[in-house]
């Protein structure tokens, strides 16, 4: 079973049924579990129950009079995943195998190999930097949200969300904003279609002054936005990304060196090492032991 925090540490996660052989040939279901690396991962998928009706001889739709539609709801599901493509030896569909080398790798120059295994390392790195940010982000943002005003440009951010229609935002008030629920401590209704409403009037009505309207309505639009965000979003930023983020920076919130990639922002290259700097703490312990005999000079 691949865990939450497996999840986000990985590179990517396939699933088995939207890959092929190396000849091109979807996987049986049944060989799924032998496919090297598989795991299972359980998913929160939405399910639409078709409409069932009886058809009359005469080829008209007889509904009964009582009959209501089936409502689309949740569930979770167990999906066969990888999450290492080259070590599966399967390939996306009309890609190359994972575990082939193309024409163009095997002519590359040494420079270039390590180019690639540079990069490979950036993203590792990048990806699990991101991780441990979107929980320091959504910690500040659950005391942002809490707020009792909205800061200074909350209305131009929310009216560039509204009337642009941005689809972040669209998709929160299609599912009840959720991660509004999650910053605000309320536990996300799930269960039927449509979950969710009842709760949103209760956050809605609360905001009985102009004031207090503006944040909640600001905290809906900024949650939306940290709903769309993920692994991807250093990766391929977005200009909505840089403007909710830049307003974020600008209402006092620090971003890390991951984040500030969505700003334009290139981070400072690592040293790829978690030892400390020799030289550094040399040049540390000498300008203490510089402070001590001045103190003691002084004394």
């Amino acid at each position: 079973m691949l865990t939450a925090e497996e999840v986000a540490e990985a590179d990517e996660v396939l699933r088995i049924e939207r890959l092929v052989t190396a000849e091109g040939e979807p996987v049986p279901e049944e060989e799924w579990p032998n496919v090297p690396g598989a795991r299972v991962q359980v998913v929160k998928e939405w399910v639409y129950p078709e409409d069932e009706y009886d058809e009359s001889e005469d080829g008209t739709d007889d509904e009964d009079e009582d009959y209501e539609p089936a409502e689309p709801y949740q569930q979770y599901v167990p999906v066969w995943v990888i999450t290492d493509l080259d070590a599966s030896g399967l390939r996306r569909r009309g890609g190359v195998s994972g575990g082939s080398t193309s024409d163009e790798d095997a002519g590359e120059s040494e420079e270039e190999a390590e180019a690639r295994r540079e990069e490979r390392r950036r993203v590792i790195a990048n990806n699990k930097a991101w991780a441990s940010a979107e929980t320091v982000r959504r910690e500040w943002l659950a005391g942002f949200v809490a707020r009792k005003t909205a800061p200074k440009g909350a209305e131009a951010l929310i009216c560039e969300a509204v009337v642009t229609g941005h689809h972040s935002l669209s998709k929160a008030m299609d599912h009840r904003h959720p991660m509004l629920f999650t910053l605000l401590g309320v536990e996300v209704p799930t269960g039927y279609y449509g979950a969710g409403y009842d709760e949103c009037h209760k956050i809605a009505t609360k905001a009985t002054t102009p004031k207090a309207a503006t944040m909640t309505t600001l905290a809906a639009v900024v949650a939306a936005w940290e709903a769309t965000t993920g692994k991807h979003s250093w990766r391929n930023p977005s200009a909505w990304d840089a403007r909710v983020l830049g307003a974020l920076v600008e209402w006092g919130y620090q971003p890390s060196e991951v984040e500030r990639i969505l700003l334009g922002e290139e981070p400072q290259p690592s040293t790829g090492s978690d030892e400390p700097d020799v030289d550094t703490d040399d040049e540390a312990s000498a300008d203490e032991a510089n402070a001590d005999e001045a103190h003691d000079s002084a004394a």
